[in-house]
């Protein structure tokens, strides 16, 4: 009888003991699922927050896209409208000028550029001209493009006879349109040297004509379109022909002009105009920027052959293209 109750109270122990176990086990699984369940939960919350802020920034990236196309679209659809569109005083202009052209004995070329609104007047722009001194603008640049590159300096001596400096040619080649001056200088850089220099840099339709068809170099008919003249002084202008310092001095030096025989016989006294004039018996030019009174440039070429004498014969041609000139720059 003993015996059997000992057995009956260790049956009863192994019975509580399993169910203690029983219940450490459910309360152990119950954790573990709640704990898989809250990493479920917070990795698909991660996900939707990564997703959400992927959606946030595709959308924001498609909003900035979308903003800088407009704002692409915008800027070209004024630049055309810029370029492409001719106010009334430009038509006029060009009307008048292409009556001139009719009744001259030869060509008659225009640029003028309007710096202010990029309004471009244009006449016979690709037209190749004998350029005259209008020559020297090419010279003088590839000249200053030495010095900007440490080669020359505007101290340097060129003639030791009279000690004359490369500053003292520049000056005498463009204010004065000194011939002995600009062949000097020409001279100093090699005549087939500029050619090559001017046509690499863009001016592709001025020559010197260095050699003929032998292959032998024989300085012949100066070259030049008023559109390639009107692109020399729009780069000069803007500062990208030559640095800082040589575009001040060659502006400068277009400025202080003293030849005025030509456009400015028909310019008004309020404007300002530096430019560069050339002439032959049969070519008569005149390049430079005109700055009106409020301080607006325009880059104006006017380029003219045909002549039998054209120091006299073209001036009336001049007063009449200054005058037209003049009556646009009115309208602005």
């Amino acid at each position: 009888m003993v015996l059997t109750g000992v057995v009956i109270v260790k049956q009863k122990k192994r019975r509580e003991l399993k169910k203690k176990v029983t219940i450490a086990l459910a309360i152990i699984a119950v954790f573990i699922v709640a704990l898989v369940w809250i990493t479920t939960v917070n990795k698909e919350q991660d996900t939707t927050k990564t997703n959400t802020e992927s959606q946030q920034v595709e959308m924001e990236s498609k909003k900035v896209s979308e903003k800088d196309t407009e704002v692409e679209v915008s800027e070209k659809e004024e630049k055309v409208e810029k370029v492409d569109k001719t106010t009334d005083a430009g038509q006029a202009l060009m009307d008048e000028t292409l009556e001139l052209n009719a009744t001259s004995p030869g060509n008659v070329g225009l640029v003028l550029l309007n710096k202010a609104t990029d309004e471009k007047i244009e006449v016979n722009a690709d037209t190749v001209f004998t350029s005259a001194s209008l020559y020297k603008l090419y010279v003088t640049y590839a000249v200053l493009t030495e010095v900007d590159e440490g080669n020359l300096s505007l101290d340097t001596t060129i003639n030791e006879q009279t000690m004359a400096t490369i500053d003292d040619y520049l000056r005498e080649t463009i204010t004065v349109s000194s011939n002995q001056t600009a062949i000097a200088l020409a001279n100093r850089l090699g005549w087939d040297v500029i050619e090559k220099f001017v046509q690499e840099n863009g001016f592709t339709e001025t020559t010197f004509n260095t050699s003929n068809e032998n292959g032998v170099i024989s300085r012949g008919t100066l070259q030049t379109t008023p559109g390639n003249v009107a692109d020399l002084l729009n780069r000069l202008m803007d500062g990208t022909l030559l640095s800082k310092t040589s575009t001040d001095y060659f502006m400068g030096l277009l400025a202080d002009q003293q030849l005025v025989y030509a456009l400015n016989t028909g310019l008004a006294d309020d404007v300002t105009f530096a430019h560069k004039t050339g002439v032959l018996d049969s070519v008569s030019h005149d390049a430079g920027i005109i700055t009106d009174s409020d301080g607006q440039d325009y880059i104006v070429v006017v380029m003219s052959d045909g002549w039998t004498y054209a120091y006299d014969e073209a001036t009336p041609f001049f007063i009449e293209m200054g005058q037209s000139i003049m009556d646009y720059l009115s309208a602005q």
